[in-house]
């Protein structure tokens, strides 16, 4: 389970993460900047919405790196064919899907009327 290891310190610590743009406006920027540095991570919070993210820039150049790094999957054979049989067994199981079905006046009943423009329809028919 993902948040078994969260606790209350942990809850504590996400929640005091979230700083209101109030505090940016009231020239607070140099103390979130100090809390950033020493605590890590602040989510600037407008209308109760979180709007951006100030990380250090040690942090920054750190997720800057792992975004960039090359992922390279390396497959046994072994694992590619456990793949490859995990995928036709969902296939199996899995019904295709079946197109919608309807008749025109059901069609015509859910659309309502079509206005056609019989000059245009005229116009096509003796270009045709």
């Amino acid at each position: 389970m993902a948040f078994a290891n969260y606790d209350n310190a942990t809850a504590a610590k996400m929640i005091h993460a979230f700083v209101p743009i109030s505090r940016l406006n009231k020239g607070e920027a140099g103390k979130i900047i100090d809390e950033v540095k020493a605590d890590g991570v602040r989510v600037i919070v407008k209308n109760n919405v979180p709007e951006c993210v100030m990380v250090s820039v040690e942090e920054y150049d750190r997720i800057m790196k792992l975004a960039s790094r090359p992922v390279k999957i390396i497959q046994t054979p072994e694992e590619e064919a456990r793949r490859k049989a995990f995928i036709q067994r969902i296939r199996q199981n899995v019904p295709p899907p079946i197109p919608p079905q309807a008749d025109r006046k059901t069609i015509k009943d859910e659309i309502g009327p079509i206005e056609v423009d019989e000059e245009a329809v005229l116009a096509l028919r003796r270009l045709g």
